[in-house]
């Protein structure tokens, strides 16, 4: 089955606008096991509109197209779409009648533009908005199905969520699909790329991936695959990049070191993030005793201090020429590491660190090593000591 998507406007195309419904929509649909084979976008013209929908029914079996659904002289889809189909528009009543109830709860005279938006393509099945006057539409052009949503976010994200996502699961359901996700962390998209491109996976799994700093998040889909084939292409992309992941499911390492650590408190000692660690670990754990303070560079007395204190510890300390420095204790062992990142910008390494710390206790919390394998940071320092 081969679902694409198409954007329409003149301020997407020029980059006024950046899209983030297609972004949004294509994860979500990847959620559900359903990835598109293309993205696509157009501008207002009616012509090239009209055009590019008639092009891709002819080999798309769904099309989610997004915008141009407005009452202005701009808004030209639900036209094209009547031209590409070869169907009249025809007006709907009961929408003229929605749109004037929507303005008068808003305090306002509906303006005779808004009519347009209740001229739909003949066929067309309506799809409910309830945040807005542009109704979605679904028309069948071709051999695709296609489903017309508005192009505010607030109208648009709701409309896939309650309507298109059920309608897609009842038409898709001959095909049981599963998704497994896993994050990367310290290596890059085509390091990734490279290692896993090399792989046979099972039949029926493809891999995806989302870059999503400073993560890399990988996904197994399956698309009737049996448990045995997911196990297998799960056991293939750990002993391949395995020593790169950090979390799975879901990317909450907070969530995870909370669950780990239980009513245990947690000192946090931040001077190299800028309370960026204590507010991300402060979502999830009541037991986080955070600190935003200025720490030593030299380790040394940071160690006797944090000894001293014999409390569970986390130190990051400020940058220097040679990067970052953590330190972790847990009241009877710490474990000390520098790392410096090449990233240019001062705000992603700091975010960088914070991340690489929240995975140094997670790892220990889980009995796991607590240095990661991060290629693109140097590390030039790592030790454990006593108390």
């Amino acid at each position: 089955m081969i679902i694409e998507t198409l954007s329409t406007g003149d301020e997407v195309i020029t980059g006024f606008v950046t899209d983030t419904n297609v972004s949004w929509l294509c994860q979500r649909l990847l959620d559900e096991g359903i990835q598109p084979s293309r993205r696509q976008t157009v501008g207002d013209n009616i012509d090239d509109i009209t055009a590019i929908i008639r092009e891709r029914s002819e080999h798309a079996d769904i099309i989610i197209v997004n915008g141009g659904l407005g009452p202005t002289s701009d808004d030209n889809t639900t036209e094209a779409a009547a031209r590409a189909a070869g169907v009249p528009l025809i007006r709907h009543e009961e929408l003229v009648e929605r749109i004037k109830d929507i303005c008068r709860t808003r305090g306002i005279v509906m303006d005779p533009s808004n009519e347009k938006q209740a001229m739909l393509p003949e066929g067309a099945e309506i799809i409910p908005n309830p945040s807005g006057t542009a109704c979605g539409f679904r028309l069948r052009i071709g051999k695709a199905l296609c489903f017309f949503t508005p192009g505010v976010p607030s109208e648009f994200r709701p409309m896939v969520e309650k309507q298109i996502i059920p309608q897609l699961r009842n038409i898709l359901k001959t095909t049981a699909t599963e998704v497994r996700r896993f994050f990367s962390l310290g290596v890059a998209e085509a390091r990734l790329g490279g290692i896993l491109s090399e792989i046979t996976w099972p039949g029926s799994i493809v891999l995806g991936y989302r870059a999503d700093f400073p993560t890399i998040e990988l996904k197994l889909i399956g698309r009737d695959a049996t448990p045995e084939d997911m196990a297998e292409a799960e056991r293939l992309l750990y002993e391949a990049v395995g020593s790169f992941i950090i979390a799975r499911d879901q990317f909450n390492i907070p969530a995870q070191i909370a669950k780990l650590a239980g009513s245990i408190p947690l000192q946090v000692l931040d001077s190299g993030t800028d309370g960026l660690i204590i507010s991300r670990l402060a979502q999830e754990m009541h037991g986080l005793l955070g600190h935003y303070t200025r720490l030593p560079s030299d380790p040394e007395p940071l160690i006797a201090r944090i000894k001293k204190e014999k409390i569970r510890t986390l130190a990051i300390s400020g940058e220097t020429q040679h990067g970052f420095c953590i330190i972790y204790f847990n009241g009877m062992r710490g474990y000390l590491q520098r790392l410096k990142s090449r990233s240019p910008r001062e705000k992603d390494r700091k975010l960088i660190i914070t991340t690489v710390a929240m995975d140094m206790v997670r790892r220990l919390l889980s009995g796991e090593r607590p240095f990661g394998t991060y290629e693109n940071l140097v590390r030039n320092e790592q030790l454990s000591f006593h108390m």
